[in-house]
């Protein structure tokens, strides 16, 4: 169970260091194109993180019994 939440949390960190590495080499204003993939992978990450969140909860209870 762990395991899963580590990938997540790995995926989440790799998804942030390719967003930031991409920001930092554009000074452009992004296209219709780029701005839409910008906001999907947002809600990706949010999507994610609530993911983590629920293992992490799950983990615990389970943890506890």
């Amino acid at each position: 169970m762990i395991d899963i939440g580590i990938m997540v949390a790995l995926i989440i960190l790799a998804s942030a260091v390719h967003k930031y590495i991409e920001r930092r080499g554009k000074d452009s204003i992004p296209s219709d194109a780029e701005s839409r993939l910008i906001e999907r992978i947002d809600e990706l990450e949010r999507r994610l993180t609530d993911i983590q969140d629920v293992m992490i909860t799950i983990d615990e209870k389970l943890d506890r019994k």
